[in-house]
């Protein structure tokens, strides 16, 4: 259910100090996270993002990573994931949103799948507590055009169902920007809109629309051809900043249009050949497997006390 990578967008967008708007990062020898924090409607408004809290962490790549770097990573992700869902005493759901049978669209569904399921061993000793663990429950309701239930509606029904206190959603994001494929995590509370990414708007999973907090977790695996294009032009441009003068002159109009703007053009121009063809990177197999892998324990580490312990 690929959506569009909001968090990130957001704190690209942030060209001046914006009153009701906060923005923190932190360097790692293997990364960067960076904080965004919006207060209230005004700069709601502003940023054109909802308001919430926004983490970002970004890394050149985490193929090949070693297995130090990567439990620091793991660690950072889980803190944040902790730290962003106010987690203490909850019963968790955990969603993995996406096509299975599309590798780039499987990241919820194969992070699923590696997740620490609890419920069932709560309802068989009739807990309501354990030391070590929460009451967590996972759904993979797949697709429309697989299942033909909106994905919205099955969450709810889960929801009505079996009541959580927390919801924790994965999806796969489309990126704005090529650099960014599967290279950033991003984690919010401001809710998530499935299928925004392909122009497939279902609604929004939020506090307000379900009332239960949702958290949502997201790497970009695609690009649109715009994206690619708009990238190539900009990297054309410069690259000419070296050699000439006249930048201005021989990039056109493109020069003086905003970010939103010329990738709309561009889009536009390339409709017609096109479509919404989109675009991911090459042994995504692979990375979809670490991608899972990471984001799995990190959520297991933040939602279970005694996880490590186990």
């Amino acid at each position: 259910m690929i959506r569009t990578d909001l968090a990130y967008e957001a704190n690209e967008s942030l060209t001046q100090k914006v009153r009701g708007v906060n923005l923190k990062t932190q360097d790692f020898k293997h990364g960067e996270i960076i904080e965004l924090v919006i207060e209230d409607e005004e700069a709601e408004k502003i940023i054109g993002k909802k308001k919430g809290r926004y983490v970002t962490y970004e890394t050149k790549t985490f193929k090949n990573m070693n297995n130090e770097i990567k439990d620091d990573v793991i660690e950072i992700l889980a803190k944040s994931i902790k730290d962003i869902s106010e987690i203490e005493r909850e019963k968790i759901l955990v969603v993995g949103l996406g096509n299975r049978k599309i590798t780039a669209d499987a990241l919820g569904p194969r992070t699923v799948d590696k997740i620490k399921v609890t419920r069932q061993f709560f309802k068989a000793y009739n807990k309501e507590y354990d030391e070590d663990y929460n009451e967590v429950s996972i759904l993979a309701p797949g697709v429309l055009g697989i299942t033909g239930i909106e994905t919205i509606n099955t969450i709810i029904g889960v929801v009505e169902k079996i009541k959580p206190s927390l919801i924790i959603i994965i999806d796969a994001l489309a990126s704005r920007k090529m650099r960014r494929l599967c290279s950033v995590v991003q984690i919010t509370d401001a809710g998530i809109e499935p299928g925004s990414g392909i122009g497939n708007m279902q609604g929004s999973l939020n506090k307000e629309t379900i009332g239960v907090k949702v958290v949502a977790i997201g790497i970009p695996t695609v690009v649109d051809t715009a994206t690619i294009v708009n990238d190539t032009i900009d990297m054309m441009e410069d690259a000419l900043k070296d050699k000439t003068d006249d930048v201005g002159q021989i990039m056109g109009i493109l020069s003086d249009l905003e970010e939103h703007e010329k990738h709309a053009f561009i889009k536009e121009i390339l409709n017609p050949l096109y479509g919404d063809s989109i675009v991911t990177p090459n042994g995504i197999d692979e990375l979809i497997e670490i991608l899972s892998d990471i984001l799995a324990e990190s959520i297991n580490r933040a939602i279970h006390p005694g996880y490590l312990n186990s």
